[in-house]
């Protein structure tokens, strides 16, 4: 794999894995209640993040198949360019506020329960999808992201474990909620 497209991954599951610790911390009872009325369950926290991994998977396939698409197949150079994570180092910070397009706003409609699964099989769809545009010149395709502009796909995944940090402090402060309530 590339060592590019390695980092970031790497970076993806280690910010899932914060996540899922956050997620265990609220009983499971209280996982659909809202801390507030106008604050977002985890469960709607957790739809929200897969409506996000699965935007991102289909982006990613949609890119690479463009880069096949091309008479001559752009490929990855083999040196390890890393991500500007300057760039990015606010996306977890929760002291301001970022608002989420409608497209991932969550519905409501979805148990914690089935929205963790979801949010599961979404990564693995992300990296089936990584894993078959190994290679490939990810570097060269953009796409605009809400808030940092034009993003690279390495950039892209980047930002999965970036709002995934995001999200667990979200769930954190649901949880310290709860158990203050």
């Amino acid at each position: 794999m590339h060592p590019r497209l390695e980092a970031v991954i790497e970076h993806a599951d280690r910010a899932r894995l914060d996540l899922l610790a956050a997620l265990d911390t609220i009983p499971p009872g209280l996982q659909e209640a809202r801390p507030s009325e106008d604050a977002w369950s985890a469960a709607e926290v957790l739809e929200h993040l897969c409506r996000v991994e699965k935007g991102v998977t289909r982006l990613t396939e949609l890119k690479a198949a463009e880069l096949r698409g091309m008479a001559a197949v752009p490929m990855e150079g083999p040196e390890m360019v890393p991500v500007n994570v300057e760039r990015f180092r606010r996306l977890p910070d929760r002291s301001s506020r970022i608002m989420a397009p409608d497209r991932v706003q969550p519905t409501g409609e979805v148990s914690a329960v089935e929205a963790r699964a979801a949010l599961l099989e979404h990564r693995r769809s992300l990296l089936s999808q990584l894993r078959q545009a190994d290679g490939l010149a990810l570097s060269t395709v953009s796409h605009p992201h809400p808030v940092f502009g034009d993003l690279d796909l390495y950039e892209w995944v980047y930002t999965i474990g970036g709002h995934e940090l995001r999200h667990a402090a979200q769930l954190r402060e649901i949880a310290a909620h709860f158990a203050n309530a």
